[in-house]
């Protein structure tokens, strides 16, 4: 018995023209299956499929729920940059706003203004007998010393005046603050922050934060300082 040919069966191989549009659209710009791409994939093979041996409803099914699951990602993903567009520019306002306040930051040294005075902090975790307060100039001679005692573990609040021991004024420029405690003979080096002014504020793109310039040239990031003085 002959085979009818009267019944016209469309093949279910693309031919060269199709297949070539249909890799242009599956072809994405981040590398991935895009939606354009999977509509015009999936459209082509509804109308390539074999009327004999149509699709089944399950791989239908399978094939609409991808198409879902591809709709929902791209929804989220798109959520999350405009969430981290806004939060960015909220962290950057923050920083700006910042701009020519005092910080704490780490180190030892400030500058004297002209008619100003240096300030510092630092955390006494003990008790200790004493603690002596130092300030020497650029050229290492101590220009300031006070001994303090009594004193509570805590946060330690430091002031230098600008004056030397005569009540004499001293240059501007850079000048170093030393804590040292005493307890039964021994010396312990104590930490010290100065406060130090915010000059400029810029975005560090490879981690996404805040980075803030101080007065000495010296780069922090926005989340790692802990006070801002007023």
């Amino acid at each position: 018995m002959g085979i009818d040919t009267s019944i016209p069966v469309t093949s279910t191989v693309l031919t060269s023209e199709q297949y070539a549009e249909s890799k242009l659209a599956a072809k994405p710009d981040d590398g991935g299956l895009g939606r354009d791409a999977f509509l015009t994939l999936f459209t082509a093979q509804l109308q390539n499929q074999d009327p004999l041996d149509p699709m089944d409803n399950e791989s239908f099914v399978s094939q609409l729920a991808q198409f879902s699951s591809l709709e929902s990602m791209q929804s989220v993903d798109n959520s999350m940059q405009t969430m981290a567009e806004g939060m960015k520019s909220d962290r950057f306002l923050l920083g700006a706003n910042l701009l020519g306040t005092n910080i704490n930051v780490p180190g030892r040294y400030s500058e004297l203004m002209e008619g100003s005075y240096i300030s510092g902090k630092a955390k006494v975790s003990g008790n200790f007998e004493s603690l002596d307060f130092v300030v020497s100039n650029s050229d290492g001679k101590i220009v300031y010393e006070r001994r303090l005692e009594n004193v509570l573990p805590g946060d330690l609040s430091l002031m230098w005046n600008g004056k030397d021991l005569t009540g004499e004024q001293q240059p501007s420029g850079k000048y170093f603050l030393k804590l040292t405690a005493t307890d039964n003979g021994k010396q312990t080096n104590i930490p010290v922050s100065t406060a130090q002014t915010i000059s400029s504020v810029k975005w560090n793109e490879a981690k996404n934060e805040v980075l803030v310039e101080i007065s000495d040239g010296r780069t922090f990031s926005l989340q790692s300082l802990e006070q801002f003085n007023i």
